[in-house]
């Protein structure tokens, strides 16, 4: 199950969607969908399309600082092959999706279009038979991959760096998100995405 084509389930979304194709109209202005394998062990998670990046490109983690810094590193730990907006998706490793599959105002999906969206979620989730890790960028991702997991937010709470032990397949692993604020403000350091990405290749034994 994927959103459609123009999804109308959040009247806000939509609305500002339309907007932006007025404003940028050689932009995507769409919902965005996740790319890499289902039969993937690695599933990414993040926040939302971005105004310049995704909702621009069409392609997730694409065309910004945070898809640029993200896939520096999957390519970094042999994840995936370089990637940048001009490339076709080659031999990536894993499986990348958004919480929220449409862009929201100033980056911020309210919690009625974080529940509409959790069912895509969900439904990508379930056919990854073979999934092992799950790594989550922020509070809201990590959230929403709970939900769609039908666990208890109170017993999994977000946390950087955080191991959470899902089932005796599944472990999450929580960061912040690697946007450029959280970069610039240290909140995230780039030592912390190595150390994540280790942690990852080790016990996927990549």
């Amino acid at each position: 199950m994927e959103p459609k084509i123009n999804c109308n389930l959040c009247s806000r979304l939509a609305v500002l969607r339309e907007k932006n194709k007025i404003l940028y109209p050689n932009f995507y202005n769409d919902r965005v969908l996740g790319i890499g394998s289902l039969y993937s062990k690695l599933l990414i998670v993040g926040l939302a399309p971005g105004l310049r990046g995704a909702n621009r490109t069409g392609k997730v983690f694409n065309g910004d600082f945070s898809g640029n810094l993200l896939f520096k590193f999957l390519k970094k730990y042999n994840i995936s092959e370089s990637y940048s907006e001009f490339e076709k998706i080659s031999n990536i490793n894993c499986r990348i999706t958004n919480a929220v599959k449409c862009l929201p105002p100033n980056n911020k999906p309210n919690s009625f279009e974080i529940k509409k969206c959790n069912v895509f979620l969900s439904s990508e989730i379930n056919k990854m038979k073979n999934l092992k890790i799950i790594l989550t960028l922020g509070q809201i991702s990590h959230n929403s991959t709970i939900i769609a997991l039908n666990k208890n937010l109170s017993e999994y709470k977000f946390k950087h760096f955080k191991k959470h032990k899902i089932n005796d397949q599944i472990t999450l692993i929580n960061c912040y998100h690697c946007s450029k604020y959280n970069i610039n403000t240290k909140r995230l350091k780039i030592s912390d995405l190595d150390d994540i990405f280790k942690l990852i290749k080790k016990l996927l034994h990549f």
